[in-house]
């Protein structure tokens, strides 16, 4: 193939460039690159810790504030320590030019990933250690979204309202209605809160549960339901969601519904009688002695008593 007159040119420029040159003779085409470079700008000069004294001589009320608080204690306690720069990092920029908002060391100018990161500096053990992929880093919440460091309302874990539920609710509205049903864990009471249950830092299992399952984290509380028994309830073994809604009801309980319908989720056309109950099949104030007697009181429980279990020989029904 016969080469054109442009592409001569560029294997003589190629060739010009990769031959060796003498030491004390450039080549002509890196001679005129270097000729044309920019020069280069001076490096900045990086930001230099200059200890918490510096930083309290303008922010003292904020110092105030953070000194009674296990953060303050513990970096207002040894002056050796970096104290503010622990988490604000170095801050001689910000005080050579204090109006300079470009220079403020504020961590809620950072991304969320950037100010878990800075926290996790320290805290990444423990409750802490599945953070990463748990729901609420992947739905951008930070620390600082329900901690303050600064001004904490909380007596415990430095949280931004007076107690963890109330924390909690500012984004679980629908849980918050929940627990003011007639029958709920004593939630608002202030006997068992959010952390009991959740791990709002992250966990193996779904829904931030502390245990390995919801059985499992319901029978520390309530270990008489555990078993093993002679009898079991198949729907009980595998979930106590299935009769339950653990945050509230308007049923006995925590009941998803009434008895004897919610037994009737599953147990319908089988033995005694398979029809549902309805207006039809109960006692009316009209005429109260209409209908069945198994809807009465604790309906299907007045016979089926070990409703989660029995250890009795002939209570193949769970009647004991």
């Amino acid at each position: 193939m016969k080469k054109t007159w442009p592409g001569r040119l560029f294997l003589l420029c190629a060739v010009a460039l990769l031959s060796p040159v003498s030491s004390g003779q450039a080549a002509p085409a890196l001679a005129l690159l270097s000729s044309q470079a920019a020069p280069a700008a001076p490096a900045a000069t990086p930001a230099q810790y200059v200890g918490s004294d510096t930083c309290v001589a303008c922010h003292g009320e904020v110092a105030d504030h953070l000194a009674q608080t296990p953060h303050g204690k513990a970096a207002f306690a040894q002056r050796s320590k970096l104290g503010c720069e622990t988490c604000h990092g170095p801050g001689s920029a910000h005080a050579e030019d204090p109006d300079n908002p470009a220079l403020q060391p504020r961590l809620d100018k950072l991304s969320p990933v950037r100010q878990a990161q800075v926290c996790r500096s320290c805290h990444d053990g423990k409750n802490q250690f599945f953070w990463e992929g748990s729901h609420h880093q992947s739905r951008g919440l930070s620390c600082i979204t329900c901690h303050s460091v600064h001004s904490a309302k909380s007596e415990h874990a430095q949280l931004k309202t007076a107690t963890e539920a109330e924390q909690c609710f500012t984004c679980h509205k629908d849980t918050r209605a929940e627990t003011w049903k007639s029958s709920h864990h004593p939630i608002r009471e202030g006997k068992v809160t959010c952390s009991d249950c959740h791990n709002p830092h992250g966990s193996q299992t779904a829904k931030l549960l502390k245990a390995s399952s919801v059985n499992d984290l319901c029978y520390t509380c309530h270990t008489e339901k555990r078993g093993p028994f002679l009898w079991e309830h198949a729907p009980v073994r595998e979930s106590c969601l299935n009769c339950h809604t653990p945050h509230g009801s308007n049923h006995l309980k925590l009941q998803k519904t009434s008895v004897p319908y919610l037994c009737q989720q599953c147990h319908a056309n089988t033995r005694h009688p398979g029809t549902l109950y309805d207006g039809i099949r109960v006692p009316t104030l009209e005429n109260p002695s209409q209908g069945s007697n198994r809807v009465f009181n604790r309906a299907c429980l007045d016979c089926h008593a070990a409703v989660h279990g029995s250890n009795h020989p002939s209570s193949t029904f769970l009647g004991h």
